[in-house]
């Protein structure tokens, strides 16, 4: 009998490449902070071959095949929500407000990572509400807003607090990646999935079609504030005018209770392709016959409506770029628990190749 490690699956993503990934993870960006993330994105996007540029609001490009054939740009969004600093009371106690959409239940309890700029450095802090002892029943009932939670930095005056942190500082809360589900599960849980799984998708697929010599340019985008308005994507697509555009985000999948609504989707079974009002149902179609004829797994999803992605503001952005939309399955977005399979990162990244492959084909073709 051969040694169990021989029969079973090969790990979804190369050491390296799993690594880089939990990185991006681990590095907080909220929208509106995200040059830490961009740069160390770029550095290694230049270490892999790419030529890398940023516009003047802090997305990031990445370049390969420059001038080989149809320029396709592969989106995915740097920011991630969170929270900043905008009051620091008389006994050090700080207010927060939101950075993107948050359920503030998931916030009371949690710890803080502070981009202290007086400190110079990430500064612990707790969200706190009084303990449950000391709640009467009518509290205890409310639901919390954000409004109503404080930060503790386990100090006691506004002095104290001043030389930590200061009015404007974002947060994000200290939730590290891990390994979820036992030995050879290929579940990660953490913070920041959404959107880092995308940016991480689109570099993979560009190195890789890169290395390939695939006949296209193909563009890596890190865009900005996807979480506040989406502005990033939309300048980046001005200024692009590509050929196609992919955008690569997360979704919920329906395998968590009370989300059966959501659809069949499931964790496991490879990215949700969409179809939709706001996506172009042409390119969409290469995409479904690329992972098709590379017998690659993928699920399908109609919107009638907006995706609520940077593909909203890629397909009508400049004189308009032919867009589709490939979605990550992930559970319990905006929070920090957010939970992916990387069997569907990997798939993702298959699919967004076979499609540039497919598209070049084409184009040499004609």
């Amino acid at each position: 009998m051969p040694p169990a490690d021989e029969t079973s699956d090969p790990p979804p993503l190369e050491p390296d490449a799993e690594r880089f990934l939990l990185e991006l993870l681990d590095l907080p960006a909220p929208s509106g902070f995200e040059e830490p993330i961009g740069a160390r994105w770029r550095e290694e996007a230049e270490r892999q071959g790419a030529e890398v540029t940023t516009d003047r609001i802090g997305t990031s490009f990445a370049t390969t095949g420059r001038g080989r054939g149809p320029r396709i740009a592969i989106v995915g969004h740097l920011d991630e929500i969170g929270l900043v600093i905008t009051k620091i009371n008389a006994k050090g106690f700080c207010k927060v407000g939101s950075i993107g959409g948050w359920d503030p239940v998931v916030l009371v309890g949690q710890r803080l990572r502070i981009l202290g700029t007086p400190a110079g450095g990430p500064v612990l802090g707790t969200i706190s509400r009084p303990s449950i002892h000391v709640l009467d029943a009518a509290a205890r009932d409310r639901t919390p807003k954000v409004d109503d939670l404080w930060v503790d930095l386990g100090v006691s005056s506004a002095e104290e607090a001043k030389a930590l942190v200061r009015v404007g500082d974002p947060a994000v809360v200290d939730a590290r990646p891990e390994r979820i589900g036992g030995p050879g599960s290929t579940r990660i849980v953490s913070r920041s999935i959404d959107n880092r799984v995308g940016m991480f998708v689109a570099l993979e697929a560009a190195r890789i079609a890169g290395e390939r010599g695939v006949a296209a340019e193909v563009v890596a985008v890190g865009s900005v504030g996807e979480e506040n308005g989406m502005g990033g994507a939309t300048v980046a697509s001005y200024a692009l005018q590509a050929d196609r555009t992919c955008v690569v985000d997360v979704t919920s999948p329906g395998d968590m209770p009370g989300a059966s609504d959501f659809g069949d989707y499931r964790m496991g079974k490879g990215p949700i392709l969409t179809r939709g009002a706001t996506l172009s149902e042409r390119v969409t179609g290469e995409l479904i016959a690329a992972a098709e004829a590379a017998e690659l797994p993928f699920q399908l999803r109609a919107k009638g409506l907006r995706t609520a992605t940077d593909a909203d503001q890629t397909i009508k952005a400049g004189g308009g770029t032919a867009t589709c939309l490939v979605s990550v399955p992930a559970r319990y977005l905006h929070t920090p628990v957010e939970q992916v399979d990387l069997r569907d990162v990997r798939a993702s990244i298959d699919v967004i190749v076979a499609w540039i492959e497919r598209v070049a084909d084409a184009a040499g073709g004609s």
